[in-house]
């Protein structure tokens, strides 16, 4: 049975890992690759310092890495939250 880029839809060598025509690499069909998705404390530390990276972060890796990006989501808007109360309560409004 001939076995064909999931890409270019060229057929392949049976042992190829990367196609010859378009340079994707060739996967097995019930090759998985894993994801690491464990909470990053340094993402998370970056986005409570700069809340902007964490509410970028959280819908572009959502589907790649959904706790760690869910993580980062949530500190940005707490940390947000707490830097807007202090400046009302600072009077700076």
């Amino acid at each position: 049975m001939p076995k064909y880029c999931t890409h270019c839809g060229n057929e392949v060598n049976e042992n190829a890992v990367v196609c010859v025509k378009c340079g994707c690499s060739i996967k097995p069909v019930n090759q998985v690759a894993e994801v690491n998705d464990t909470v990053s404390v340094g993402l998370v530390i970056l986005a409570v310092l700069i809340p902007l990276f964490g509410i970028i972060y959280w819908p572009v890796k959502a589907k790649t890495r959904p706790k760690c990006a869910k993580a980062c989501g949530i500190a940005a808007i707490v940390s947000w939250v707490v830097c807007f109360l202090f400046m009302m309560l600072a009077g700076g409004y």
